[in-house]
């Protein structure tokens, strides 16, 4: 039986002095990603293409002891991919937890909405609106670039076993409530598509990572709204209940928190008898939307 210290928040969800990698973490739930390991006690390290956005992210706590470092990398290209782990390599022996987080979003039907007309006036708007590179290039960082950059840290994640930790370092990559929605959302196909893509990588990943000499663990988190660059919902803040039930369809008539998200983040990062799940943190979204 566990001693009544070994079963307190603090203890549960300890993550100080660990090492943390966050994509796309200069802006939006990267950037609130981070914020919550730094909180904790972590080292966070942000990458993105935007080093001015990286700069603004950076910032010691002295409080906690966690920091956020940002470091230039595009991963969506296998050549900087492999930069950025050298360097963090260079300054670190191992890595705890990598945040899959880089994101975009996709073109939908626009203001207008669904399409009206004939067969063909629908035929011909779906065509029209969008184009095989508005599906690829949405792939490409929402999907593919969750399987090389986690590849590329494989050795850094597993070196944490080595270096006194009881388990190796863990992937957590975000998804979305729109890659399991079975509405398209006013037309967002190619977005929705490469969210449930995401959750499929992320349960092949973790059926393969298994394995006795890797022993990594991957989960997905599927938020809702909460605000960021894709999900413009800060004007809002604060308004009536009523607001965000009609206009956004969520139940419990509000955005989703730094602290809703925090929650989640640190039971995946922590608890090391879950691999390949999803959850989902929505408000109610998907329930309302069955």
């Amino acid at each position: 039986m566990s001693a009544l210290s070994a079963l307190t928040a603090a203890s549960l969800f300890n993550i100080k002095g660990w090492v943390t990698v966050v994509t796309g973490g200069g802006t939006g739930l990267g950037l609130m990603t981070a914020r919550a390991l730094a909180a904790n006690g972590a080292k966070v390290y942000v990458t993105g293409r935007r080093l001015e956005k990286l700069k603004d992210a950076e910032l010691s706590d002295s409080a906690s002891g966690g920091s956020i470092i940002g470091i230039q990398m595009d991963c969506t290209d296998k050549r900087s991919i492999r930069e950025g782990v050298k360097l963090i390599s260079q300054k670190e022996k191992w890595v705890n937890l990598l945040v899959n987080n880089a994101g975009v979003t996709s073109v939908n039907y626009g203001p207008d909405g669904a399409p009206k007309g004939s067969v063909k006036d629908i035929s011909e708007t779906m065509l029209n609106s969008q184009d095989f590179d508005d599906w690829t290039s949405i792939y490409k960082i929402n999907v593919a670039s969750y399987y090389f950059t986690s590849a590329a840290f494989l050795p850094l994640l597993v070196a944490a076993r080595e270096q006194g930790y009881t388990e190796a370092g863990s992937i957590l990559n975000i998804s979305s409530i729109s890659g399991i929605t079975k509405e398209s959302q006013n037309g967002q196909f190619s977005y929705n598509a490469s969210k449930a893509a995401t959750i499929s990588l992320t349960e092949q990943l973790a059926v393969d990572f298994k394995r006795p000499d890797l022993e990594i663990r991957v989960n997905t988190l599927a938020p809702g709204y909460f605000p960021s660059e894709m999900t413009p919902v800060n004007e809002h803040l604060g308004k009536e209940k009523q607001y965000f039930r009609e206009k956004w369809g969520v139940p419990f008539g509000r955005a989703g928190t730094p602290k809703d998200y925090a929650q989640a983040l640190l039971n995946f990062a922590t608890n090391g008898y879950v691999t390949g799940s999803t959850l989902v943190i929505d408000g109610g979204w998907l329930l309302a939307h069955a």
